[in-house]
């Protein structure tokens, strides 16, 4: 589905990259292996260098533990993951808005009440 962001949508999606990479070193640079450890390590550090609300700080570190884990799976690693594409979870309480307006949303939820934003060639 295609939606129309409200202004400042992009610059979240670029502050968000920035700081899933920053989660990402450092989950790997200390090793941590659970949410909990994420959370006493990250969620100060989003919440007051980037600026983010509690739901998105919480769904960065999520994402960046998801991204190491999978990165530590890999047998043939090579270097350290870095996210380059504008995507963020999106969840009902997100606080984002669209010109689908509720309904588009709501065809997007899954089980989990969750999709995820993807801004791909300036749309």
């Amino acid at each position: 589905m295609t939606v129309n962001l409200e202004p400042g949508a992009v610059e979240l999606l670029e502050r968000y990259m920035i700081a899933l990479n920053y989660a990402i070193n450092k989950i790997l640079s200390l090793n941590l292996k659970t949410i909990r450890d994420a959370h006493r390590k990250l969620y100060k550090e989003l919440i007051e260098w980037f600026g983010f609300p509690s739901r998105i700080a919480l769904d960065r570190y999520r994402d960046a533990l998801a991204n190491a884990k999978a990165w530590r799976r890999n047998p043939y690693k090579g270097r350290r993951p870095r996210v380059k594409k504008l995507s963020m979870p999106l969840h009902q309480g997100s606080g984002l808005r669209s010109s689908a307006g509720t309904e588009g949303m709501t065809s997007m939820r899954n089980e989990n009440r969750e999709a995820r934003l993807v801004y791909r060639e300036g749309r």
